[in-house]
């Protein structure tokens, strides 16, 4: 017998107050989204493609232009959006383009519906791919507000938030992966088979298998209405529908490309999860909790409240319970190329668990601590909406720029950029173009130490610019215009005096800081 949760009642009225809220997270979303477009690659950033990948593109993508990151692997996305931009998931370009075909072509679904959507124009379809996990965010916030967490009151606020905007979500968001479209369609199966519409549910489910493959895990929704060997053969016939197309696919895409990539995903009870801990421990002694190490505590913490919950507390006669125990099962298997890196693909891996804990934890203000810890990857919700790709920046006519020598990984405060240098350092502005452009530098630059550092454009006629630093304040430059010709123009920053040690821990040489540095490109 299947019971809906009958949390809230029907005649429920939402609160103007907390509709504001709801609203005021999505907009808020919107704009952090909005800070990886790009005049010339548009929303290409969310994708985030690599340059160390990028000789193996498909052919369709040659003349596209797409933010690239220098010296980088990139990220899954990009195989997924080459897979919606050839259409055909047996395209002869592929075998090549993709890390693993055989794997990455089991998620099928969401490159499909965008390759259609795109009108198979190879540069609209890497825009509606970049942006169809925002798309999908917002119609789970709408349902889930009509569902099962209307804006109401703190508790559904909180239950709303937690699913949306903890690190899984986020994750799957900026780095355009099928994670959040898969938990989407697999919200509104488990929804039908609340409501007692089994046949159809099973056809949706079926779908979040060809979305993402672990999908296939709802199949557990699927309990018998009654005790008869009618109700065993119908429930038997839905988790057989629910799991055979993923099933069908996988072989099929097997026999075509060979075995895929995704055993390190798995492993032995709970192995990985310790050697996180100890990662976190080591990290803890040596250098305290950093972003990355917070982001990933609150993983940790967050992960493993809601897997007990839904473990120690079972309800068997719960749709939602069913769906979250079988994730929370999957949780403890989950590998080490899950865990590793921060943010890691752990929370974005049992996303219906996070849905099915925030559906059935208890409603009572002695549960709002247990509500608080299962839904802690919200803290890290906008640190990773602002980890935009910088390793490449895109200005105007199409020239980019590339960190060469010299520099340290890029920091980031609210919507400011900077990188520090380790001495003497380089910065490269690449013209794609047979054009010859006028290109003026604006930035800010800073030092710790006093000290004079002088800006060099070669080959460019224009006199070397020294700068004075004083203290910590940032000094605005403005260097420029100079000539562009086309292929790339080394500009060098050079220093005298020697660097500062950042502190015991890291042992970083600084010299200097350049931050949000732009180049305004005019023919």
């Amino acid at each position: 017998m299947n019971v809906r949760p009958g949390i809230l009642s029907p005649a429920t009225r939402w609160n103007w107050r907390y509709i504001i809220i709801y609203a005021a997270l999505l907009i808020r979303i919107g704009v952090e989204i909005g800070r990886f477009h790009n005049g010339d690659t548009g929303f290409s950033a969310l994708v985030d493609f690599g340059d160390l990948f990028a000789a193996r593109r498909v052919p369709q993508l040659a003349e596209v232009p797409i933010y690239t990151q220098v010296r980088s692997a990139g990220y899954d996305g990009q195989f997924y959006a080459q897979l919606a931009v050839a259409g055909n998931p047996f395209d002869p370009g592929l075998r090549t383009a993709l890390d693993s075909p055989a794997y990455r072509a089991r998620r099928i679904l969401l490159p499909a519906l965008v390759h259609i959507a795109g009108l198979g124009e190879p540069a609209h379809i890497i825009q509606i791919y970049a942006l169809a996990n925002l798309f999908c965010l917002l119609v789970l916030a709408a349902l889930l507000a009509r569902w099962w967490f209307p804006p109401t009151d703190l508790q559904n606020l909180l239950r709303w938030t937690g699913t949306l905007f903890g690190a899984g979500m986020m994750v799957s968001v900026t780095r355009s992966l099928v994670d959040g479209p898969a938990l989407l369609v697999v919200a509104v199966g488990a929804r039908l088979v609340e409501n007692g519409r089994r046949a159809l549910a099973a056809a949706v489910l079926a779908a979040a298998g060809l979305v993402r493959e672990t999908s296939v895990l709802c199949a557990a929704a699927f309990l018998p209405e009654g005790r008869t060997g009618r109700d065993w053969l119908r429930a038997g016939a839905a988790a057989a529908l629910c799991v055979a197309p993923a099933l069908m696919w996988a072989v099929i895409l097997a026999h075509h490309y060979g075995g895929g990539t995704g055993s390190r995903n798995f492993g032995l009870p709970f192995v990985s999860f310790g050697r996180k801990l100890a990662e976190l421990y080591r990290g803890w002694h040596r250098s305290g909790f950093d972003l990355s190490a917070r982001t990933e505590l609150f993983a940790v913490v967050a992960l493993a409240t809601q897997a007990g919950f839904l473990l120690f507390r079972p309800r068997l006669d719960l749709v939602w319970w069913r769906i979250g125990a079988v994730f929370a099962l999957l949780w403890i298997f989950l590998g080490w190329a899950v865990w590793e890196s921060s943010p890691s693909a752990a929370a974005r891996a049992v996303l219906p668990m996070t849905l099915a804990f925030n559906v059935l934890a208890p409603r009572s203000r002695r549960a709002l601590l247990l509500l608080v810890l299962g839904n802690l990857t919200v803290l890290s919700a906008f640190d990773i909406l602002q980890m935009v790709p910088a390793e490449q920046t895109t200005f105007g006519y199409g020239v980019t720029s590339h960190y060469q020598s010299g520099w340290w990984n890029p920091e980031r405060r609210g919507h400011r950029t900077w990188r520090w240098a380790s001495g003497p350092a380089e910065l490269a502005l690449k013209n794609p173009t047979s054009r010859t452009f006028r290109a003026t530098l604006d930035f800010e630059i800073a030092s710790v130490t006093p000290r004079t550092v002088t800006l060099h454009v070669a080959d460019a006629r224009v006199p070397d610019r020294s700068i004075s630093l004083v203290g910590t304040k940032r000094v605005p430059e403005r260097y420029g215009p100079f000539a562009l010709p086309p292929g790339d123009t080394t500009i060098t920053f050079s220093t005298a005096e020697p660097a500062w040690i950042e502190s015991v821990t890291s042992r970083r040489p600084l010299t200097f800081s350049i931050y949000d540095f732009h180049a305004a490109i005019v023919p």
